[in-house]
């Protein structure tokens, strides 16, 4: 690109000495654009600058750079997004187009909603949300099958995440990389925030199970999510009896608690189901035998002295101590 109007465009300079923007454009209409080694055009620069005036004077004369892709396949409203341009932005998408260009996609299938998300924008977020009237096309996922909804989850961008709810009435695109949901991602991030929002925007997210066939019940039970854990199974009681894996390997919310050795949340799921302690596992273990065996001494003391089942501890001491070396582990 000739420095002068590269220069130009960073500094939003539309005359400066026997520079012309006008006789610029008119000359590249005729002799093809001229791009950076990246490919971007004098209206990708200037929105990375945020140069505003600039773009909207570089339309006017030339409004077929509007939808014009670098070798990112990445568009001008793309950079301004990435980079938080909002006045860029709407500049943008005051120019026409606007269904187009919201919807194209570069090399990644990122949208400029996936860039402003990413990036952390609300202000980009808002503008761009309230464009975007149908949720089944305007918010799809990207080729690594990461929705904007998802992304916001899983990064934690709470007000990102509402503005995208609030749109989608219906809930369209929820599953992500792995078949994962937002719900997935918010969980095993540890954003309860976002957790909570989308759990009470549809509920029965919680019991969609992952390619390893784990919901987000699950996972809350192993990141020690006491409180997710307790409002999941005020909801519905059944979700702790459902299995974590695959048809020849499987476990339960309780084993995987036990797992853990964390006392509170086998004490969250023995409130809401007293009876979930006498569930085994794939492998014919009781949640004891999964304490012992992953070296949770303090745990299987605390559970003898609760006096749940003593033929349960039974079993899961003479099993346990069976398959461990000895001096693992001592119980007296």
């Amino acid at each position: 690109m000739d420095p002068k109007m590269y220069f130009a465009a960073m500094k939003g300079s539309m005359e400066d000495g026997d520079f012309s923007l006008g006789d610029h454009l008119k000359r590249e209409q005729e002799n093809a654009y001229q791009v950076t080694p990246k490919g971007n055009t004098i209206l990708h620069v200037a929105a990375l600058f945020g140069q505003r005036g600039f773009v909207g004077e570089v339309l006017t004369i030339t409004p077929a750079l509007l939808c014009y892709k670098d070798k990112k396949n990445e568009t001008a409203l793309h950079i301004a997004a990435n980079v938080g341009q909002s006045e860029v932005v709407s500049e943008l998408l005051s120019s026409g187009g606007v269904e187009t260009l919201v919807r194209m996609m570069d090399d990644i299938g990122d949208t400029a909603l996936h860039k402003a998300v990413r990036g952390g924008h609300i202000d980009i977020v808002r503008i761009l949300v309230k464009l975007l009237l149908d949720p089944e096309h305007d918010f799809p996922p990207n080729k690594a099958g990461v929705a904007p909804l998802y992304l916001a989850a899983e990064s934690g961008f709470h007000d990102a995440l509402i503005e995208i709810l609030n749109v989608c009435k219906e809930p369209t695109y929820v599953a992500g990389p792995s078949n994962r949901t937002p719900l997935h991602a918010a969980v095993i991030q540890e954003h309860t925030e976002c957790v909570r929002s989308l759990w009470q925007w549809n509920k029965p997210l919680c019991e969609e199970s992952d390619k390893w066939g784990w919901n987000s019940l699950h996972y809350a039970v192993k990141q020690g999510l006491a409180e997710i854990v307790c409002d999941m199974l005020g909801w519905k009681k059944s979700l702790a009896y459902l299995p974590a894996g695959s048809e020849n390997d499987w476990t339960t919310a309780f084993h995987i608690a036990a797992s853990e050795g964390d006392v509170l949340m086998i004490r969250e799921l023995l409130n809401h189901c007293p009876d979930c302690w006498d569930m085994l596992n794939c492998n014919g273990q009781n949640a004891l035998h999964v304490a012992i065996l992953n070296g949770h001494e303090m745990f299987v003391y605390v559970f003898l002295g609760s006096g749940i089942s003593d033929s349960l501890v039974d079993e899961a001491i003479l099993q346990s101590i069976c398959l461990l070396p000895l001096g693992t582990v001592c119980l007296k």
